[in-house]
């Protein structure tokens, strides 16, 4: 099997590309209007201002390279039955392939190379000698590092923040194998601190449609080919997970590849291959990758007529160019636009149509495959419900933390309101709250939290009377994995023989999945495409969202990883009709995206559980954080001093711990549970305190905050969203959705 291998960053020297950028002159000109620089003055770089560039080398070289892989077509060589790339190479293979035009994938590795080089902070080191169980084994020992490159068996890249690369360099050396060589890069590449880029970068691939390849093309994040339809969401995980050469190598040793040809600057990859050859795997009967037409040769071009630029698709208006350099090959008509330098934006015929599920803005409906979170104790207000309602949007009421009378005062101030849900409280009595819920026709509903369950009657509002929708938010995988599965068959049986289910709803509710809509908390980026997949083979027709975002960019990158909707949450909180004190929605206005952390949460306190909440402007996180410590090492209040305990008493409480215990009814206890309620009580009243804007309680003030707001503020810094008070809740939606539609 013939086999095409495009080099990454790295292959990069001066005077690359010479006698190839003369044969093409077309390309050239669009490279010099995309990237800024006439390619020749790029790829000489008799300066020395560009080659030590990222945003220049990776435009350089993927230019060389594809110039490169059209001349060798042109030349008679014969064409690949399978191409991959490394790293940055990948996005020339994919071109090669016909899934991206050349001024798409030209572009998109133009605002690839931006956006990586933005990224300080960090660095790289390649760990020599060592097999990857050690690797895995130091990995597991500094936190501040991933696997960004696995290139051969004893060959490894760590990406990571300075001190955590050091800790590696030191690590090696105290094994006394192996060896480490920093590389002269402030890029954290491949690993989990290029999340905001990736983000980004997600509004660059907003607007292309990768074509099928006309052969395959291996991904270097699943070392399998792409599939179509899935490239995108693919080349945004690029940003943040390893490249698997290795095994990537080993796959195409399986398919009959017994030496693949190099194509770009350099033999890095040729090197790489040869030194591994007595290690890889020998071909496997029919191979893993099953042959497709190669990618025919182009016809020739003679002096008088200089080959034509690479155009799957002819824009409409062209006359009829010149045999191509390469084949037609199906792919997309638009072109990515990410700012001024890519040409004009696509025609308004070919502009994708609004992202996300069309089914469950009708199912909702809403205008936006966006939903707004709820927030607890009523924060998220019929005020703020009532107001998406009539911009044509819909938001959940935050009934957890609430007494029964007051969610039926919630839902009679809602009579009238078009389009709202209701959050559903884990816990008490759910049979009545199902009964209030049906008495009063809510259609929607939201459940959160890592102690959500699929209860009977949570289930029971699912399928009686009419199909509703069931929102979860997931905080990790296997609480949507439960809510993505049928109902348990004892609970439907037990339900039908009620007479809550009647004979179509026992069998829905027996074959489908519980949620209709399941939002990831968390590392969206991994398990959305997992949750995707799972649902394609076992809950068909649940859609799969993200759950706080708070730029446009985070939404793009939601819909570039599959998702099918967005979800506010924490940022909800910051908008003029929440209902939260001022002093908490100041707090809130001021936060930065580093200003959050992981604090005891009060409701799993024992359990050591966290959530995220404001860190700037309150001193609640460490103070909570002191608590706990003090819980896990005494057993009781006695033990702790007097000395602590007062001023405990003055910095916590404000008030006597005596009069604590009372209004906790362990006023006659000292044992850990009674600790364990007194800890727990200062996180409830802090969050309390911050819904009331209680004075002189500001140091420690509860408030519930995830990245989401701060990124939020840092888009509108300098705009009237700015204030919280001109923060409508439909305005926050517009100008998160707005740019995507």
């Amino acid at each position: 099997m013939r086999a095409w291998v495009f080099p990454g960053q790295g292959s990069q020297h001066p005077g690359m590309g010479e006698g190839l950028l003369d044969r093409f002159p077309a390309e050239c000109a669009t490279a010099e209007r995309i990237i800024g620089v006439p390619p020749a003055r790029l790829c000489r770089d008799a300066e020395g201002e560009y080659l030590g560039r990222t945003r220049y080398v990776q435009p350089a070289v993927f230019l060389v390279s594809v110039l490169a892989a059209r001349a060798a077509l042109a030349d008679g060589r014969p064409p690949p039955e399978v191409v991959a790339g490394h790293s940055l190479g990948e996005y020339a293979a994919l071109h090669l392939a016909g899934c991206l035009d050349f001024d798409s994938a030209l572009s998109l590795v133009v605002r690839r190379g931006r956006l990586m080089e933005s990224v300080t902070g960090g660095g790289m080191v390649a760990v020599l000698g060592l097999p990857l169980s050690r690797v895995t084994e130091l990995l597991a020992e500094i936190p501040d590092v991933d696997l960004a490159n696995h290139n051969l068996p004893d060959q490894f890249v760590l990406a990571g923040g300075t001190a955590g690369v050091r800790a590696v360099v030191d690590a090696v050396r105290r094994l006394g194998t192996g060896r480490c060589v920093p590389l002269a890069v402030s890029v954290p590449a491949h690993s989990r601190f290029m999340a905001g880029a990736a983000e980004a970068f997600a509004v660059a691939l907003r607007d292309v449609a990768p074509g099928p390849p006309s052969i395959p093309v291996v991904s270097n994040v699943t070392a399998s080919p792409h599939v179509p339809g899935e490239i995108r969401g693919t080349l945004l995980r690029h940003f943040v997970e390893p490249v698997r050469w290795w095994d990537t190598m080993c796959l195409l040793a399986r398919s009959g590849v017994t030496e693949p040809v190099e194509v770009g600057p350099g033999e890095v990859l040729t090197k790489m291959w040869r030194r591994a050859a007595g290690s890889l795997p020998p071909p496997a009967p029919g191979g893993p990758l099953a042959l497709a037409a190669p990618v025919p040769p182009p016809a020739p071009s003679t002096p008088a007529t200089p080959p034509a630029p690479f155009s799957p698709v002819a824009p409409a208006t062209a006359v009829a160019p010149p045999a191509p350099a390469a084949p037609p090959v199906a792919a997309p008509s638009v072109s990515v636009a990410p700012g001024p330098t890519t040409g004009p934006p696509p025609a308004a015929a070919s502009r994708p149509r609004p992202p996300g599920s069309s089914g469950l803005r009708s199912d909702y409906g809403i205008r936006y495959a966006c939903l707004a979170g709820s927030s607890p104790f009523g924060v998220t207000s019929p005020a703020f419900l009532r107001r998406l309602s009539e911009a044509g949007l819909l938001g959940f009421f935050g009934a957890q933390g609430l007494a029964p009378p007051e969610i039926r005062a919630a839902l009679a101030e809602l009579r009238g309101v078009r389009r709202y849900g209701m959050a559903w409280p884990s816990g008490g009595d759910e049979r009545a709250l199902c009964d209030l819920y049906l008495a009063h026709d809510v259609r929607h509903v939201e459940v959160t939290g890592p102690l959500a369950v699929v209860s009977p009657q949570l289930v029971r509002f699912r399928h009686g009377d009419g199909p509703r929708q069931l929102l979860v938010r997931a905080p990790d995988l296997a609480t949507a994995v439960r809510f993505l599965r049928p109902a348990d068959p004892a609970t439907v049986r037990a339900l039908a023989a009620a007479g809550h289910l009647d004979g179509v709803s026992a069998v829905a509710a027996a074959r489908g999945p519980v949620a209709t809509d399941v939002a990831v908390e968390r590392d969206a980026h991994a398990l959305v495409p997992a949750l995707v997949a799972l649902r394609d083979r076992e809950a068909p027709g649940a859609r799969i969202g993200v759950a706080g975002v708070g730029t446009p960019a985070a939404v793009a990158a939601a819909f570039a990883l599959g998702a099918d909707f967005v979800v506010t949450t924490t940022l909800n909180q910051c908008t003029a009709e929440a209902a939260t004190s001022d002093a908490a929605k100041d707090l809130l206005a001021a936060l930065d995206v580093t200003d959050v952390r992981e604090a005891p949460d009060p409701d799993l306190f024992e359990l050591g559980a966290r959530s995220p909440v404001a860190h700037r402007g309150t001193l609640f996180a460490a103070r909570a954080e002191e608590l706990y410590r003090m819980f896990l090492r005494y057993d009781r209040l006695a033990d702790v001093g007097p000395r602590r305990l007062a001023e405990l008493e003055r910095t916590h409480f404000g008030r006597p711990l005596d009069e604590v215990r009372a209004d906790l009814g362990v006023a006659g206890r000292d044992d850990r549970r009674a600790l364990a309620s007194v800890c727990a009580a200062y996180c409830r009243e802090a969050t309390a305190a911050a819904l009331r804007g209680t004075a002189g309680q500001r140091l420690n003030y509860r408030v519930p905050a995830s990245t989401d707001v701060g990124a939020f503020n840092r888009l509108v810094a300098a705009e009237p969203l700015a204030g919280w008070r001109a923060r409508h809740a439909e305005l926050v939606t517009e100008r998160l959705l707005g740019e995507a539609n």
